[in-house]
């Protein structure tokens, strides 16, 4: 690969990583610190390639600074190789966990290889055990050096053990798209690590961001922000999957009684904490590999597999269960009511009208509450 080609892969992914600055803006508003790491990847990205660059450019020239040079930048690359290796574990953790508190328990002991392998950085440049350069400027690769390549793999290894245990034996949608940021770098990096004199690995990584920018706008698109269940759109997407293949499911709607009088009582923020409570209720209730989804303002459904009615039932018992455990906490000034209906989706109905039917349903007892309420 001559330096033409490898100034034009680098210049490509640094234009990459622009667009995707740009494209970003409105998520990082958010400030999340998982958004604060994805930033951070990008910018050590776009300087990897920068480096790199510049490495390819000085390596064999001679002129005043040219060695020191070499050096720097060399130095520089297997720095920000293994550093975004670890933000990628830490990335992870932070999108699929969201726990700050788990950075310090497990993520401080994880740093510790990167800090070393960057501190052995230093010492090199006398003794030259991770990489040299000869009197004529030229830039070799110690056999020791392949060191910060095993460490980039065993550290993106680590994070698809994160992803495994997160979702292993849940029912959690699997929005996290880990391979499109994987595959890219494994290809790129694996053929640079055996080729010396190729430039594909920081691309392969720019690559590998801007998929996974994209593929995390599903997550904006299927994920209802406050209650953080599937919305209406992701809904649609799975009946429409379930009516395809003509499989049984069973559905239970559930609606929040006088959900307008916990809003004019206590105000729309207590109302909004309602939701996420009714969410709370709902998530503890329903079944392992069952979806459930906030349907339209203070409406949800469970959509889950199922044999007959009696599995609709167990359903709506523990949802009454799990209600009443909570009502009983007095951790809210409010109690919260569910009516709910229950309805069997099968390639017998269409979508429209297994919705109506648990809505019908539900309704039923909603309308006896509120009578009671009258009298």
């Amino acid at each position: 690969m001559n330096l033409q080609s490898i100034i034009v892969t680098n210049c490509i992914g640094i234009a990459m990583l622009v667009v995707l600055q740009i494209s970003s803006y409105l998520v990082r508003q958010r400030k999340l610190p998982s958004d604060r790491i994805f930033t951070a990847m990008i910018f050590l990205t776009a300087a990897a390639c920068a480096t790199e660059t510049l490495s390819f450019m000085v390596d064999g020239k001679s002129f005043f600074g040219a060695r020191a040079a070499a050096f720097i930048t060399n130095s520089l690359a297997y720095a920000i190789n293994v550093t975004v290796s670890y933000l990628w574990c830490i990335y992870v953790d932070l999108r699929l966990y969201k726990q700050e508190s788990r950075l310090k328990k497990y993520y401080s002991w994880l740093g510790l290889p990167t800090i070393l392998l960057i501190l052995a950085l230093i010492p090199n440049i006398k003794w030259g055990y991770l990489f040299t350069v000869d009197s004529a400027n030229v830039y070799h690769r110690q056999p020791i050096g392949y060191i910060y390549y095993i460490s980039v793999f065993l550290y993106l290894g680590f994070s698809v053990c994160v992803r495994y245990r997160y979702y292993k034996g849940s029912p959690k949608t699997r929005f996290f798209p880990i391979w499109m940021f994987l595959l890219p770098i494994i290809i790129g990096t694996s053929a640079q690590m055996v080729f010396y004199g190729i430039s594909l690995a920081w691309c392969s990584v720019a690559l590998g961001l801007v998929g996974t920018h994209m593929s995390l706008q599903n997550e904006l698109s299927y994920i209802d922000p406050l209650t953080k269940l599937c919305n209406r759109n992701y809904l649609d997407h799975v009946l429409a999957e379930v009516s395809r293949k003509g499989t049984t499911m069973g559905g239970v709607m559930i609606d929040i009684d006088f959900f307008k009088s916990i809003n004019d009582m206590y105000g729309h923020s207590v109302g909004d904490e309602a939701l996420i409570s009714a969410a709370e209720i709902i998530n503890a209730a329903k079944p392992s590999k069952s979806l459930s989804v906030r349907f339209a303002g203070d409406e949800f459904i469970i959509i889950a597999r199922v044999d007959s009615e009696f599995d609709l039932i167990n359903m709506e018992n523990s949802l009454r269960n799990q209600l009443d455990k909570f009502n009983s906490s007095d951790r809210t000034p409010y109690k919260l009511s569910f009516s709910i209906g229950t309805a069997i989706f099968s390639g017998k109905k269409t979508i429209d009208s297994f919705l109506n039917e648990m809505d019908d349903n539900m309704y039923k007892e909603k309308k006896s509450k509120h009578c009671r309420s009258t009298a």
